[in-house]
């Protein structure tokens, strides 16, 4: 896990910019779907149908990329010890299948084009990986999936990005 968080916070390396808060609802929106648009390429390459909203699932992401800032640390279990499907169900969610992909760089950015940079730059790193060091990667190329939510903090601490996979079973 070290190593992952070495190669995302290279991967990601734009130098110190500072911050001031986090992004404005109407940038959040917008780099939310930019995300979700690139997972969607990125899904498309190996022909698989493209994600949908989330919305449980993006207060799961949102409530974890918060969670991870304010604490100043990356990790998939929130401060009260819930993993990412013990949040989703919490918030009323429900899934056959259920998996998170978290990001970290440091420091924040709050100009919405170099976030957005941090953020693709982060979405590559994980397409980057390779086996058997390719959870991230397999959580968004996998076919279980059908629906994504993403969460996105920025604070003194850095930009937390949280990416919440949902799916079900056919019916």
């Amino acid at each position: 896990m070290e190593m992952l968080l070495v190669a995302l916070l290279i991967a990601a390396d734009l130098g110190p910019i500072p911050t001031t808060g986090p992004p404005p609802a109407a940038e959040l929106r917008t780099l939310r779907a930019q995300l979700t648009d690139q997972i969607n390429k990125d899904r498309a390459k190996y022909n698989l149908p493209p994600l949908t909203l989330d919305p449980i699932a993006q207060q799961a992401a949102q409530y974890q990329a918060e969670n991870m800032l304010i604490n100043d640390k990356m990790q998939h279990q929130d401060t009260s010890g819930r993993s990412p499907v013990q949040r989703y169900n919490d918030l009323g969610g429900k899934a056959d299948y259920y998996g998170e992909n978290v990001g970290f760089r440091s420091p924040g950015v709050v100009d919405p084009v170099l976030l957005w940079d941090v953020l693709a730059k982060l979405e590559a790193a994980m397409m980057a990986e390779v086996a058997p060091e390719d959870g991230h990667r397999r959580n968004i190329l996998s076919s279980h999936y059908s629906a994504v939510g993403i969460g996105i903090a920025v604070g003194p601490n850095g930009v937390f990005m949280a990416e919440d996979f949902a799916g079900n079973l056919p019916k």
